[in-house]
Order: C-alpha cells, then sequence, then structure tokens
C-alpha cells in the first residue's frame, strides 16, 4: 500500500520543521542548564505532556499497536507498565529527584555512594539510553517506510540523521519544545482521528467484537508470565531511566515534577490501551499482515482520509521521535557528566561541556542508527535495554533513598556482580528474553544487602550531606 504525495508531503514538511526547531533551540542554550535540564523552569502545563512524549514511543505506538494485532487488548499491558511505572515514580522519589538539582542517574549515585558506583551506573544507564533511543528509530524507520514505499534500512539512516541533527542543536530546549508539538499531534491523530476513523470503517464496535475471538477482549489473554514479565521490566526500568529522571530534572518546581509524572503516567496507561485496540481494528481490516509492527501504519493510509492520514501518520512519528531525542540525549548526559567531567576535564566551563555533549550526541547517533538497522524489532531491543538497566542498578538506585544502611562497597559490587550476571543470562536465554531480569535483579539484591551489612554503617558526614539534599522524610532508616 504506496501513500499519497499529499500524505508525504505532510511528514517532510513536519520533519523539516523539527530540524528548524533544533536551530531555534540553539540560539536558546545559553548555559549548560539550559542544554541538559531546559534552565530547570518547565511550568506545569508544558511537563505534563512533555514526560507524556518521553514515556509514549515506538513500543507505545508501533510495539503497542502491533501487539494489540496479536493479542487483543491484554497487548496493552507493555505500555501500561510504562505507565504503571511513572505513577511509582512520581509517588515515590519524584520530589526528591527535584530536590537534588542534579543532570545524570550517575551523579545522584556518586553523591550517595562513591564516584565509581556513579560511573559505572552512568555507563549501564547511557547504553540503556542508547538503546531506548535505537527502538524509536527502528520504529521511525517502520512508518517512513510504510508511507514512502522505501527500504527499511534506508528510511532508519534517514530517520537518525534528522533526530541527531535537531537534539545536537538545541539540547533539552529543542527536545522540551518539539516533545510538546509532537505531543499535541500524536494526541490529536489517535484520540480524534485514528480511533474513530478506524471504528467507522470496519462498521462499529459491534462488528469489531463479532468478526474477533473473544480472547481479543481478554486482558489476561496474552499470558501471566507475560503481564508479569511487563510489569517486572518496564515498571521497575522506567523508574531508573536518564530520561525520564533528566524530564524530571527540568520541572520548575518539586511539585510540579511529583503532579505531573503522575499524571503523565496515567495518560500513558489510556494511551497504551487505545494502541492495543487500533492493533485489533487493524486484525480485521488487514488479517495477513507479515510484520504486526506495521498494523498501525498500514490502518491510517487504508481507512483516513488522504493528507488527515498524513497528519496522524506525523503523530505516530512524533511519539517515536519524541522518545528517541530525549533518550540520545540522556545518554550524552550521562557520558558528559558522569565520564568525561569527571576524568578527563572536570575544570572545564559550561560550554566546553555543551560542545562535548553535543559532539557525544552526534558519536552516539550514529552509533544509535547502526545499531537500528543491526537489530530492526522495536520490542526485542526494548527487552535488552530494560534487562540491562533494571537488572543491574534498579536495587543500589533505590537503596540510596530508602535504605540508610546502604554502603558504597554494597553498591559498587552489586552493579559489577548483576552486570555480570545479566550479560552472561543474555548469551544463555537469549536477547528477547526476560530471565535475565530475574537473574539480575537477585544478584543484585543479594550483593548491596550482604556487602553493605559486612561494610557498614556508611560514613557519617556523606550520608548527612546526602539527606541533606533530598526530602528525608522520605528516606528510610
Amino acid at each position: 500500500m504506496v501513500s499519497s504525495p499529499i500524505d508525504a508531503g505532510v511528514v517532510v514538511v513536519y520533519m523539516l520543521a523539527m530540524v528548524g526547531l533544533g536551530y531555534w533551540g540553539y540560539s536558546k542554550s545559553e548555559s549548560l542548564d539550559d542544554y541538559l535540564v531546559a534552565g530547570r523552569n518547565v511550568p506545569m502545563w508544558m511537563f505534563v505532556p512533555v514526560m507524556s512524549a518521553v514515556i509514549l514511543g515506538g513500543a507505545a505506538t508501533v510495539g503497542g499497536g502491533g501487539l494489540g494485532y496479536e493479542s487483543g487488548i491484554s497487548g496493552a499491558w507493555l505500555v501500561i507498565s510504562l505507565g504503571l511505572g511513572t505513577v511509582v515514580l512520581g509517588v515515590l522519589i519524584s520530589t526528591n529527584l527535584a530536590n537534588l538539582r542534579a543532570y545524570s542517574l550517575g551523579e545522584v549515585l556518586e553523591r550517595r555512594f562513591d564516584r565509581y558506583s556513579g560511573t559505572i551506573g552512568a555507563l549501564i544507564a547511557g547504553v540503556y539510553a542508547l538503546t531506548i533511543a535505537t527502538t524509536q528509530t527502528i520504529a521511525v524507520g517502520k512508518v517512513l517506510s510504510v508511507l514512502f514505499d522505501f527500504n527499511g534500512t534506508t528510511m532508519i539512516v534517514a530517520a537518525g540523521v534528522i533526530i541527531i541533527g535537531y537534539t545536537a542543536l538545541g539540547g533539552m530546549v529543542t527536545v522540551t519544545l518539539t516533545d510538546f508539538v509532537q505531543w499535541c499531534i500524536m494526541t490529536v491523530g489517535i484520540f480524534l482521528l485514528a480511533i474513530p476513523l478506524g471504528l467507522q470503517s470496519i462498521g462499529g464496535f459491534s462488528t469489531l467484537s463479532a468478526e474477533l475471538d473473544p480472547s481479543f477482549f481478554d486482558p489476561t489473554a496474552i499470558g501471566l508470565d507475560a503481564i508479569w514479565g511487563f510489569v517486572l521490566l518496564y515498571v521497575l526500568g522506567i523508574m531508573i531511566g536518564q530520561d525520564i529522571w533528566q524530564r524530571v530534572f527540568t520541572a520548575e518546581s518539586p511539585e510540579v515534577a511529583r503532579t505531573g509524572t503522575i499524571v503523565a503516567g496515567g495518560y500513558a496507561i489510556v494511551y497504551g490501551l487505545a494502541t492495543a485496540f487500533l492493533g485489533m481494528i487493524a486484525l480485521v481490516l488487514l488479517p495477513d499482515l507479515g510484520d504486526p509492527e506495521l498494523a498501525l501504519p498500514l490502518l491510517v493510509l487504508d481507512v483516513i482520509p488522504v493528507g488527515l492520514s498524513g497528519l496522524v501518520l506525523a503523530g505516530f512519528i512524533s511519539a517515536m521521535m519524541s522518545t528517541a531525542d530525549s533518550a540520545l540525549l540522556a545518554s550524552s548526559t550521562l557520558f558528559t557528566n558522569d565520564v568525561y567531567k569527571r576524568f578527563v576535564d572536570p575544570d572545564a566551563s559550561d560550554r566546553r561541556y555543551t560542545a562535548v555533549s553535543r559532539a557525544f550526541i552526534v558519536v552516539l547517533g550514529v552509533v544509535m542508527v547502526y545499531a537500528a538497522v543491526a537489530i530492526g524489532d522495536v520490542v526485542t531491543a526494548l527487552t535488552l535495554a530494560y534487562d540491562l538497566l533494571t537488572g543491574c542498578i534498579f536495587v543500589p538506585v533505590f537503596g540510596a533513598f530508602f535504605w540508610r544502611g546502604a554502603t558504597w562497597q554494597g553498591a559498587l559490587t552489586s552493579i559489577l556482580g548483576s552486570a555480570a550476571a545479566v550479560v552472561a543470562a543474555l548469551a544463555h536465554f537469549g536477547f528477547a528474553s526476560n530471565y535475565p531480569i530475574y537473574v539480575g535483579l537477585a544478584t543484585s539484591f543479594v550483593l548491596f544487602v550482604g556487602v553493605s551489612v559486612v561494610t557498614g554503617p556508611p560514613a557519617r558526614d556523606k550520608l548527612d550531606r546526602w539527606l541533606g539534599g533530598v526530602d528525608s522524610s522520605s528516606t528510610l532508616d
């Protein structure tokens, strides 16, 4: 199915506009705070959309639609888990994160434990963030390949170049503005166009229920094992993602950080249900797709009038690009703030750090594009990212906030030991398996608690400085 020149033109104009916004952001990024955390002054009315846009990308749109096509409404559990994790993050530690006024996850680990825990944690989180950016680039490439009827590899490269360009130019100032625009487009595209027009094209909900097996309306049909895997992987993983934390750091106040994060998580849950539902509609109209992850873009071209379908596809692309740019910036921030600044040039000016961050975006962006071409599957790449992140550093990160007895020796041993365990489990079970996360979490917990007990208690002066930077009322003995 080939799109019309009008649809293609709408998307081309949109992509060029994103690059234009990148140039505008370049002129407005006057300090390191501007470039990395948008000056820490994003208000509530903008924070909720941009946080939502970070959460919802290729996994929620292309991946979620594909799971809906295969399993029905139960396919929404992947995105529901992302939303639940964001809500829990908002409730538990978003206020503390905002109070710390940090730039990165590695910086937080260093303040609580030591520089080596911070560095290794940052490297793992940086690989995670880069993998998240890779999944979004794959997803954008798939949509563009449908739209322009081009080879998927060519479209992945084109999408990657655009994402690298506008992110490197304007940093978080640009990412905040583009994410807001992208959230508006994807919300209109999904809820006001795709769902009503999709239902109309098949004759309404009664036709949908008659055509599909009843299991497609069962919220547990995908299997309890799969649901538990999604919850364990994504609820825990998104709570410690640098891309999510960096967005929290942009809030103008701790209150905005807390409330806005909770509301954004709720929106993500609704969005996940919507994309799974659209996958079900696509199954009725397009029952023989070879690649379920193409269900939503092909549905749009099939049921939505020319011109409007271009707008909706721009909305899908918006969802993916909003996550890709945030994740790419997050990865660059970790390598700049927690590796380059800490070990290479600790006394450089903010201008120098901003230039280095831009350079990292370009270099990491090239790696992102190469990996996107090599992997090619959104959900597999996403599983790999969360296996690494959650299995290796979830325990020490939350231990930093909720256990005063945690020591730097426990954190460092936990990160190193669980990283080795996760890599070994990935080699044994495969990249698409959820088992490595069980191995990683168990190893991390045993090492973190055991070594901390043996080497504790932590240095009192360092613990006092840490508690002075967070809301100590939420930190447990």
